[in-house]
C-alpha cells in the first residue's frame, strides 16, 4: 500500500502514527463550529477517509447531528484499517494527489544543447552509369591434353585475377551450337576486360550436364594484345563435372629484335624541325611503348631539311606491323615538319615495311594536330624505287584525264598539279604532271588532259596532288574522271570470256530442256529460249573500247586547310566499260524543290549552292540555285531544274550559301530533291513490275482450279485490280530546320544533311482526281489565357505508306483560332491512306502570336476503290475514317519549349460507315 501512497510521502513518516497525527483535516475557516468528537468517527484511527458526503451533512445542519450513526457513517471502501493518509481529508483528494504525481527526472549538470535543424535536402536524381567493362583485348589459349577421353562438350568459365584488376567470371564459348573442347587441340578466345596489369592467378571452372563428364587441361595462356605480354598457366590435371581449379601463372619470356629506322625530311622549305620527335609501332602481337627517336652518337642535328635520319631499337617481337603514329611535341621556333616517308626493317624475319606521308605536321597545318597516324605497306610500286614501270611487252595506253575544281572561295591553285595511276594486279606508273598553256586548276574549272603511260589494268586508285608553290597553294579537288583506253590483248581475254559465259548459259538451257518432265513446260521454255537465242547472236560480243572510272574527292589539298595534306590517294567509286565513242555517259535531271522556313528574317539574298551525293560513292559538282525570281525569301518554295551525272540511289547532300550581302543568314526549312528515272532505270522497274504480276496472275489461277465457280462479275472486278504501273520519278526527303548563318545556332553557313526519307512516284499518281480526296479538318483550341492567334496557321498529312501531302493553310474568312474556339476546314488533296501523324505550325506573325492548340481531329473520306475492298471482306461501306492527334501545348516562340510547330501523333482512329 505504501507504493499507492507514495505522493503523501513527502508530509513526513509522522502521519503515518496515530499518536503524532494532526488532530483533524478539517478546515476550520469553512466549519466555525467543529463537531463533537465524540458524536463524528471521521477522527476514528481505524477509518482511512472520511467521505465527502458525511462531510456535506455535517456542514448542512447541526439540528440533524443527533441523527443514528448508520447514515453519518464513512466510507471505507479502501484498504486496511490500520493505514491511513493525515494528509488528504477525502478519499477524492487522495485520488487527485495520485493522478497528478509525476516522478521528476533528476536535472543534468550539462547545459542544454539548443537544436539547430538542418538545412533540407535536395533529393538528386540518380543517373545509373554503365559498368566498365573495359575495352583492353586479351587472347585466352586453351590447351586440351592428350589422353584418352580428354575432350569435353560441358561448359567452361574462367576469372583472371591481376596486379590491377578482375576480370571476372566468363564463359569461354563460340558462336558454334556444337562447340565442344576436343583431344589434342588449341581454342583461343578473345576477352574484352580492363586492364589487369601483371596476371597473377585464374580460376577454371567446368561445368556440364552428366557426373562423369570429364576434361583433362594441358595449360591456358594468355596474351595481352596491346602490350604483347604472355603468360603461362599450367595445370596438366583432370577435370570432374562440377570442377574448379586455381592456376598460378608464369610471364613468357618475348624474343627481343632489332627495329632499323629510317625516317625520311622532305626537301621543302622550312622542312627541317627542332621538336622533339615520338614513334609507337602497333603490331599484330601489341604495341610498343612510345620511342624517343633521338641519336647521340651523331655530332649533328636530326630530322633537318631533306635528311635521313637512321636509328635502331631493340624490342619485343610485335609481329607483323599494321601502322605508327609518329608525333612530336610542338617546341622551338618554327616547330612544323616536313615528313616524307618512314621505313621500318626487320631482320627476323627478313622484312621491310613503308609508312608514306609526305606532308607537313605543325600547330598551324589543317586542324593543328602534332600526330599523325600511317598504316604500312609492305610493298611500293617500283615506280618509287626505279622511277617507272613499264609491262613486260613495254605496252602503253592513252589516259584521259577529266579534273573537276570545285566551286567553293579559293578553290582553284597556281601549284603544279601531278597524278598517278595505280593498277589492282599491283602496277603504277610514275607521277605525271598535269600542265598545258591554260591558265589550268581554277575555280570551277573542268579540264582535260591527254597523257600516254604504261598500261596498269583496271585502276583501284590514284594518288593525286600538288607542290604547294606559290602563294594561296591550297586546292579544293572535286572529282577526277580517267578514261583508260583498252589494248587488243586485254580485249580479247574480255569477249572470250564473254563468250566462255554464253556457252554456259546454252549449255545449262539445253540440259534443263532434257530434264523437264512437263511437255508444256517444254514448249513455253523453247519458245522463251528461241528468243532470247536470237537475240544474243544478234548481239554479238563486242570488244570494249575504253574503261571510265571516277574518283570522288571533294575535300581541299592544302597546308592550312582539311587534314593539311596536298596529296592525296583517291579510291575508285566506279569503273565502266564503254564499247564506242559516241557512247557518253547519261545525264538525269533533277527537280530540286527548297522550302524557306517561316520564322522572322528567315531570307536571304547570298548565293545559294548545292551538291549531291550518291550511295555509290559519286557526287555532282557545286550548282548555283539561281533564276530569275527573288529566290530564298521567308516561307517561299522555290523550284530548280537541273542536269547532272546519274549518281544513283542519293544519301545526302551539302547545301550552303557564300555569306554575301548584308542579313545573308538564312533559315532553311527542308529540301527535296527528284530524280527522274533513265529510260534504262525505267526498263529494269518494268522487268520488275512485270514479274511481280505474273507471280499474282499465276497464284489467281490456282486459286481459280481450287475453287472452281468463279462468277464473271469478280473476275472482271479481279482483272481491273491490277494495273499496271509505270515509274516516272524518284524523290528524296532531306530535312533541315536550322539557320545557315554565323550569328545563329553553331554558326555553319554550309550543312551536310542525310536522306530521312525516299519514295517512288508512277506516272498519274500526282495530279490526278481519282487519286484526290475529301478532308475535313476539326482544330480545337483550348482555353488558357491568351490561347488563341491571328497568325498563319498550317498542316501537312501523312500516311502511314510514307505518302504526304504539300503544307496546307488552315483559313477562311472567319476569324478562326479565338480562345476555346472549334474551327472547321475542308480540304481536297492527295489521298495519302491511313493517317499515323500531322504536322502543324504558324509562321508567328502579328503581336501575341503564341498558340495554345488542345486536339486535332481529320476526317478523310473514303474513295470507292478503297470502300469496295471493305465490302469484300465482309464489311459495311465505310464514309469515312476520323482520326484524332492530342497535343494540349503551346506553339509559341515564349512558351514552353518555345516551338512554333509540332508533330503529333495519331491517338486513335475510328471508321464511320454510312
Amino acid at each position: 500500500m505504501a507504493d499507492k501512497l507514495e505522493p503523501c510521502l513527502q508530509y513526513g513518516i509522522k502521519h503515518w502514527h496515530p499518536s503524532d497525527r494532526p488532530k483533524s483535516a478539517y478546515s476550520s475557516n469553512a466549519h466555525p463550529n467543529p463537531p463533537d468528537p465524540k458524536q463524528v468517527r471521521w477522527h476514528d484511527t481505524n477509518i482511512m477517509f472520511t467521505d465527502s458526503q458525511v462531510l456535506d451533512n455535517i456542514r448542512s445542519s447541526t439540528k440533524d447531528s443527533t441523527k443514528d450513526d448508520e447514515s453519518d457513517s464513512v466510507n471505507l471502501s479502501t484498504g486496511p484499517k490500520t493505514t491511513f493518509c493525515y494528509i488528504c481529508s477525502t478519499l477524492e483528494e487522495h485520488k487527485r494527489h495520485l493522478l497528478q504525481y509525476r516522478p521528476k527526472r533528476q536535472v543534468s549538470a550539462k547545459p542544454r544543447i539548443e537544436y539547430v535543424a538542418p538545412r533540407p535536402r535536395v533529393k538528386q536524381k540518380m543517373i545509373e552509369e554503365a559498368p566498365n567493362i573495359g575495352d583492353h583485348l586479351y587472347r585466352v589459349d586453351i590447351y586440351t591434353g592428350d589422353k584418352v577421353n580428354a575432350g569435353t562438350t560441358g561448359e567452361v568459365f574462367i576469372t583472371i585475377k591481376g596486379s590491377r584488376d578482375v576480370l571476372y567470371r566468363t564463359k569461354l564459348s563460340k558462336k558454334t551450337s556444337n562447340f565442344s573442347f576436343m583431344r589434342n587441340t588449341k581454342e583461343s578466345f578473345f576477352l574484352k576486360g580492363p586492364r589487369l596489369g601483371n596476371l597473377e592467378i585464374i580460376t577454371i571452372e567446368h561445368e556440364g550436364g552428366k557426373r562423369s563428364l570429364r576434361w583433362f587441361l594441358d595449360r591456358v595462356e594468355i596474351t595481352d594484345m596491346k602490350t604483347g605480354m604472355m603468360w603461362v598457366f599450367k595445370c596438366q590435371e583432370w577435370f570432374d563435372s562440377p570442377d574448379s581449379r586455381d592456376l598460378i601463372g608464369k610471364e613468357k619470356e618475348q624474343p627481343i629484335i632489332d627495329y632499323d629506322i629510317t625516317v625520311h625530311t622532305g626537301n621543302k622549305s622550312f622542312g627541317g624541325t627542332d621538336a622533339n620527335i615520338y614513334l609507337t609501332i602497333y603490331g599484330a602481337r601489341g604495341q610498343s611503348p612510345k620511342i624517343h627517336l633521338v641519336d647521340s652518337s651523331k655530332g649533328q642535328k636530326c630530322f633537318e631539311k631533306g635528311s635521313v635520319d637512321k636509328f635502331r631499337i631493340s624490342q619485343r617481337d610485335l609481329g607483323e606491323l599494321k601502322k605508327i603514329r609518329i608525333e612530336h611535341d610542338g617546341k622551338g621556333v618554327a616547330s612544323g615538319w616536313h615528313l616524307e616517308k618512314i621505313t621500318i626493317a626487320t631482320n627476323t624475319p627478313k622484312q621491310t615495311y613503308y609508312f608514306l606521308y609526305g606532308g607537313f605536321i605543325g600547330k598551324d597545318v589543317g586542324k593543328g594536330h602534332l600526330y599523325r597516324e600511317i598504316f604500312a605497306k609492305k610493298s611500293l610500286p617500283k615506280e618509287v624505287t626505279t622511277g617507272y614501270q613499264i609491262d613486260e611487252n613495254g605496252a602503253k595506253t592513252t589516259y584521259v584525264v577529266s579534273v573537276q575544281t570545285g566551286d567553293v572561295k579559293y578553290a582553284g591553285t597556281d601549284a603544279n598539279v601531278f597524278i598517278q595511276f595505280c593498277g589492282k594486279d599491283g602496277r603504277a606508273t610514275r607521277k605525271i604532271k598535269l600542265d598545258d598553256s591554260r591558265n589550268n586548276f581554277e575555280r570551277g574549272a573542268l579540264e582535260q588532259y591527254k597523257v600516254e603511260a604504261p598500261d596498269v589494268g583496271s585502276i583501284s586508285h590514284i594518288i593525286v596532288g600538288h607542290d604547294n608553290s606559290g602563294p594561296g597553294a591550297g586546292w579544293f579537288l572535286d572529282e577526277v574522271k580517267i578514261k583508260r583506253y583498252i589494248l587488243k590483248k586485254e580485249a580479247s581475254k574480255y569477249v572470250k570470256k564473254e563468250q566462255e559465259k554464253r556457252d554456259k548459259k546454252e549449255a545449262a538451257r539445253r540440259k534443263s530442256r532434257e530434264e523437264s518432265p512437263n511437255q508444256r513446260r517444254k514448249k513455253r521454255r523453247d519458245e522463251d529460249s528461241e528468243e532470247s537465242e536470237e537475240e544474243e547472236v544478234r548481239r554479238k560480243v563486242t570488244p570494249p573500247l575504253y574503261e571510265e572510272s571516277v574518283f570522288p574527292c571533294n575535300q581541299w589539298l592544302a597546308n592550312d586547310e582539311g587534314d593539311g595534306l596536298v596529296q592525296m590517294e583517291l579510291k575508285s567509286a566506279s569503273n565502266t566499260l564503254h564499247f564506242s565513242e559516241n557512247s557518253q555517259e547519261e545525264k538525269v535531271h533533277y527537280t530540286v524543290i527548297v522550302h524557306t522556313g517561316k520564322v522572322q528574317y528567315a531570307g536571304t539574298d547570298a548565293d545559294v549552292f548545292i551538291q549531291m551525293f550518291g550511295e555509290n560513292g559519286r557526287c555532282s559538282r557545286r550548282t548555283k540555285l539561281d533564276d530569275a525570281k527573288n529566290n530564298f525569301e521567308k516561307g517561299m518554295e522555290d523550284i530548280f531544274e537541273l542536269e547532272d551525272v546519274n549518281l544513283g540511289t542519293l544519301s545526302h547532300i551539302v547545301i550552303g550559301h557564300d555569306d554575301s550581302g548584308s542579313g545573308s543568314g538564312w533559315f532553311l526549312d527542308d529540301v527535296i530533291i527528284r530524280k527522274h528515272l533513265t529510260k534504262k532505270e525505267i526498263k529494269t522497274h518494268v522487268e520488275k513490275e512485270k514479274k511481280k504480276l505474273r507471280e499474282k496472275a499465276k497464284t489467281k489461277q490456282r486459286q481459280r482450279k481450287k475453287r472452281r465457280e468463279l462468277s464473271d462479275t469478280e473476275s472482271e472486278e479481279e482483272e481491273e485490280e491490277a494495273p499496271f504501273r509505270t515509274p516516272d520519278y524518284e524523290e528524296f526527303y532531306f530535312p533541315c530546320n536550322k539557320w545557315l548563318d554565323k550569328k545563329e545556332d553553331d554558326g555553319k553557313i554550309e550543312r551536310q544533311l542525310k536522306c530521312m526519307k525516299k519514295q517512288l512516284h508512277y506516272k498519274g499518281e500526282a495530279g490526278h482526281e481519282a487519286l484526290n480526296t475529301v478532308y475535313q479538318i476539326i482544330v480545337k483550341t483550348g482555353t488558357k489565357s491568351f490561347a488563341g492567334t491571328d497568325a498563319n496557321v498550317y498542316i501537312q498529312l501523312h500516311g502511314k505508306k510514307g505518302l504526304e501531302t504539300p503544307r496546307l493553310p488552315l483559313d477562311d474568312e472567319k476569324n478562326n483560332f479565338e480562345k476555346g474556339q472549334t474551327d472547321v476546314f475542308k480540304l481536297e488533296t492527295i489521298d495519302v491512306g491511313p493517317l499515323a501523324l500531322v504536322t502543324i505550325g504558324h509562321d508567328g506573325s502579328g503581336p501575341g502570336a503564341g498558340w495554345f492548340l488542345d486536339e486535332v481531329r481529320v476526317r478523310r473520306y473514303i474513295q470507292k476503290k478503297e470502300a469496295k475492298e471493305y465490302i469484300k471482306r465482309g464489311r459495311d461501306k465505310p464514309l469515312y475514317e476520323e482520326s484524332v492527334f492530342p497535343c494540349n501545348r503551346w506553339l509559341s516562340s515564349s512558351d514552353d519549349d518555345r516551338k512554333i510547330e509540332r508533330q503529333l501523333k495519331c491517338d486513335q482512329r475510328t471508321l464511320h460507315c454510312e
